[in-house]
């Protein structure tokens, strides 16, 4: 943050053992700090241990930021319920206004009722697109030639956020932007880019001893 000039105060700096079942004392110690917002790095099952032990200790932060995958899960979300709503995940993510996106959601919604379309399917996705799309310019199954097609992709009509597909001379999609995405309802909504945005920010997180 202090390289970026972000004007956020970080008054702490707190390590758990992601293979604890009690966060009781970490949680205390941040509730300590007078912290506005919690900005956390943790996997599903944590994620999940910290969300409880919040409602335990009457503490709701005006906003969790997520850095890691756990808060968006499909199992955080069914496990915890109205619980599960406020937390903003900052992760690479789809466009919700873009074909594809559009076409994936239908389908995952046709064949897997009652999941939620994620970086995981997207992701995948994406990639049998730059292979399918690499063998058809290609022509052949050569390696050669199919390194040579995947190294020239250019592909605009994709589902992720950002202007489409390319690598660079490292090898790297330097087109692929991060998003904003908020747990509402069961759902995922996206925050930003403001082109991707289907939803406004709602902040600050509302209390967890009104949710039932």
């Amino acid at each position: 943050m202090p390289i970026f000039e972000m004007p956020y105060v970080l008054v702490g700096d707190i390590a758990y053992d992601p293979a604890t079942h009690d966060l009781s004392v970490e949680v205390a110690k941040a509730k300590a700090t007078g912290a506005e917002a919690l900005l956390v790095i943790s996997r599903l099952n944590d994620a999940m241990l910290l969300t409880r032990e919040l409602v335990k200790q009457r503490w709701t932060p005006q906003g969790i930021m997520s850095l890691g995958p756990g808060w968006y899960e499909d199992q955080y979300l069914k496990t915890l319920g109205r619980l599960a709503d406020g937390p903003i995940s900052f992760i690479p993510w789809y466009d919700p206004h873009k074909k594809l996106s559009r076409m994936l959601e239908a389908e995952l919604a046709k064949t897997h009722p009652g999941v939620n379309l994620n970086t995981d399917h997207v992701y995948t996705f994406e990639a049998l697109l730059v292979a399918a799309d690499a063998y058809k310019r290609a022509g052949s199954s050569d390696p050669k030639a199919l390194a040579d097609a995947i190294r020239a992709t250019n592909i605009t009509d994709n589902a992720s956020v950002g202007p489409g597909i390319q690598f660079d001379a490292k090898g790297q999609n330097d087109k692929v932007r991060g998003a904003a995405v908020q747990n509402r309802g069961g759902k995922l909504v996206t925050l930003a880019p403001k082109q991707a945005a289907n939803a406004k920010p709602e902040w600050p997180m509302n209390s967890y001893l009104g949710r039932g």
